[in-house]
């Protein structure tokens, strides 16, 4: 592979930007200096003007191969999208795919996703009632953490209840493992949700009524109080609201090894999103947690600029406008979930640094240093150091664009963000020092698996 230099961007380092020259070769990053020398086998590439920053890594997506909902996205085009987006990393959740519960089925995974991903990639793992005995066989397999369900889920994939949580956590601790919660309490969104199902609710803005923030908070301390006594590794999942921010900012603060992570949707829309008539339009934004309110909006951010949040995920799913449709006005049947994952880091940009509410450093931190560390592939990834797997990211902040379905490499027909304004694109992306992305064309590449290694953070 022949040595890639590139140049004068300003590179987004730990804890600072500066100027430089970036010297790629044989896949990795060899030096940054203020001036590189090229030779006869070298690729040039003026970034002047530019921010070149790690490749981003998203620790939690939903794509739905293999499995019985291929049909809505397979591998090959979920993983475009995310190079299109600048993610050279995807960590993938064990469901709507196959339920990832054992080794079997993480190894029928596995050789899916190598077939097809053009970007790297590492495979979470389930934590059921069903396979609390197995979570130690998935850790040998390079299973980098198990996701449970504290609300209900489905009968292949049932929700973790406290005494099976109990159990999972106390298992991942012996190995060093880490357990991810989606932290609502079952019943009372189940019966909220059939409640106002039952009443023939057509109001979507109901729907945040129907799982109210307490539900989230309740399940939050829950979870927390068992990992914090229990000294396990816990991460809360795509995290909404203010009070858990405050609580989670305390926990944090005292040492308890607790992670949280919130998505692009809870950053940047509003509860107002179920405010609208036309039923489809509403029925898009259904996810769970629901969107929140605008209080609730800036207190992420706030979090986000204290160091109080770790990651910022897509948790992308990729529902079609056909399947939110189908629900019909029922609360219980209304696909839950966003399409997103080609959309991160631009917006992420856009609302927080171009507009002054975080530095690119911060923007680093959530989207590539802190997931790497987290799932122990860190300075591999996540980081511009000599040394660190070369996946980079060259964004030019002086273009504008608009988000729109009609141009977005996802195999999906509509996106929460339709004509939002945009500050800057992604110009190219490298994965392990190859071109991947040009301008939005991808180039040819391949993805490898990336195992769990001890947590850094």
């Amino acid at each position: 592979m022949s040595k890639v230099i590139i140049q004068k961007g300003n590179l987004v380092l730990e804890d600072r930007t500066i100027q430089a020259d970036l010297v790629i070769e044989n896949g990795k990053i060899s030096a940054i200096t203020l001036e590189a020398q090229p030779d006869e086998d070298c690729t040039v590439i003026d970034a002047t003007g530019k921010m070149v920053m790690p490749g981003m890594i998203d620790t939690h997506s939903h794509v739905t191969d293999p499995g019985p909902y291929n049909y809505r996205e397979d591998w090959r085009g979920a993983s475009k999208s995310a190079a299109a987006g600048g993610i050279t990393t995807i960590a993938d959740m064990p469901l709507p795919s196959i339920a990832v519960l054992n080794r079997d089925r993480f190894s029928e995974k596995l050789r899916v996703v190598e077939d097809s991903s053009v970007v790297d990639f590492a495979l979470w793992g389930g934590v059921t009632p069903l396979n609390i005995d197995r979570l130690e066989e998935m850790n040998e397999a390079g299973c980098i953490g198990y996701k449970g369900f504290m609300c209900f889920a489905t009968k292949e994939y049932p929700q973790i209840t406290d005494g099976y949580l109990v159990e999972g956590l106390k298992k991942a601790r012996q190995f060093g493992g880490l357990i991810a919660v989606h932290a609502e309490n079952a019943e009372v969104a189940d019966m909220g949700c059939k409640s106002f199902s039952a009443a023939d609710c057509t109001d979507e803005a109901r729907f945040d009524d129907a799982r109210p923030w307490w539900v989230e908070y309740e399940a939050i301390q829950r979870a927390t109080l068992f990992a914090k006594v229990l000294d396990a590794k816990l991460m809360v999942c795509h995290m909404t609201i203010t009070q858990g921010a405050e609580y989670l900012k305390d926990l944090k603060s005292k040492g308890a090894r607790i992670y949280v992570e919130t998505c692009p949707h809870y950053l940047l829309l509003e509860d107002e999103v179920y405010d609208n008539p036309d039923f489809l339009e509403a029925a898009k934004f259904v996810c769970a947690p629901p969107i929140r309110k605008r209080t609730d909006r800036e207190a992420l951010w706030e979090a986000m600029q204290n160091g109080e949040i770790d990651t910022v995920a897509t948790d992308h799913c990729s529902f079609t406008t056909a399947q939110k449709r189908a629900g019909q006005y029922d609360f219980t049947k209304i696909p839950g979930g966003l399409p997103g994952v080609e959309h991160r880091g631009v917006l992420l940009y856009t609302c927080g640094v171009a507009e002054g509410r975080i530095a690119a450093p911060d923007m680093c931190r959530v989207l590539c240093e802190n997931p790497a560390k987290l799932y122990g592939c860190w300075p591999q990834k996540g980081v511009i150091a000599p040394g660190s797997d070369a996946d980079i990211v060259v964004y030019d902040p002086e273009t504008e664009g608009t988000i729109s379905a009609a141009n977005q490499a996802q195999h999906v027909d509509y996106t929460p963000y339709e004509g939002m304004r945009t500050r800057g694109s992604i110009a190219q992306v490298y994965l392990r020092g190859q071109l991947a992305v040009d301008h939005g064309q991808l180039l040819a590449a391949q993805g490898r698996f990336i195992r769990r290694g001890k947590c850094g953070l």
